[in-house]
């Protein structure tokens, strides 16, 4: 029990940084959405923050379980909302640097949506092996994560390659923070560009530079999946001043 407390304590405080993360969206526009997935947050916290209650009392835990299932029924869904909705921008393939660069931002919205939703599944499996205090494998609790761990991964894919084509249709280079001048612009800028080879170019903003960076990065691993078996290992148990502590073996080591 003090073994699943210490690991749900570890779950919560990673909830609470995913759950600040969803804070900084801000669209009015997409206010449902944005407040079905703080909720489903919250409830997942919510779960982990309250430990002690839930692992001591039997009929509580079966039906947090319960809770648990509908909360990943609810964070699946979400999530494929997220992919499709960012695989759908994928398909724009005409697009002005104007319109480009106001896509990125809607953009960004959805690949944060999307980062905390498959971290949130994340957390749902490892929350759902604490409460069963290892009873059950860890094989069954992660069941859902590779299927849609490799959603996420084909559409970062498609959005990375998306990126590259359209960054290299419209001249832009991320690393100097600029593009090439085109249609008028171009023009009133080609005989004074002849003698100042910058004057080609029309610098971009660091927020946009950093949005494509950040939307087009190749993800080799979405997220780490613990798979050791906690409720088998050794461990030591620190009594003082009326409440026990648990000291993972890692820690034992370095004493």
């Amino acid at each position: 029990m003090v073994v699943g407390q210490y690991y749900m304590t570890q779950i919560n405080a990673e909830l609470g940084v995913i759950s600040e993360g969803i804070s900084k969206i801000s669209d009015f526009q997409d206010n449902e959405y944005r407040s079905r997935v703080f909720s489903l947050v919250a409830h997942v916290k919510k779960i982990a923050e309250f430990q002690v209650e839930i692992l001591e009392n039997n009929e509580l835990r079966l039906s947090k379980i319960g809770q648990l299932d509908s909360l990943e029924e609810e964070s699946t869904q979400l999530l494929g909302q997220a992919n499709l909705t960012l695989a759908g921008y994928t398909k724009k393939k005409d697009l002005d640097y104007t319109a480009y660069e106001k896509d990125l931002k809607e953009i960004q919205k959805w690949y944060m949506y999307q980062e905390s939703l498959i971290g949130v599944l994340y957390k749902i499996s490892e929350l759902r092996y604490a409460i069963h205090l290892g009873r059950i494998s860890r094989e069954q609790c992660v069941a859902l994560l590779p299927t849609y761990t490799q959603q996420v991964i084909d559409t970062k894919e498609k959005l990375t390659n998306w990126h590259n084509d359209t960054t290299r249709r419209l001249n832009i280079d991320t690393e100097e923070g600029r593009r090439k001048r085109n249609g008028f612009d171009r023009a009133i800028h080609l005989i004074p560009s002849i003698f100042k080879d910058e004057l080609k170019y029309k610098v971009i903003s660091q927020d946009t530079v950093n949005m494509i960076a950040s939307q087009s990065t190749v993800h080799k691993e979405i997220h780490y999946c613990d798979t050791s078996d906690l409720y088998a290992e050794d461990v030591q148990l620190i009594a003082k001043e009326g409440k026990v502590y648990y000291l993972p073996e890692s820690k034992v080591d370095k004493l």
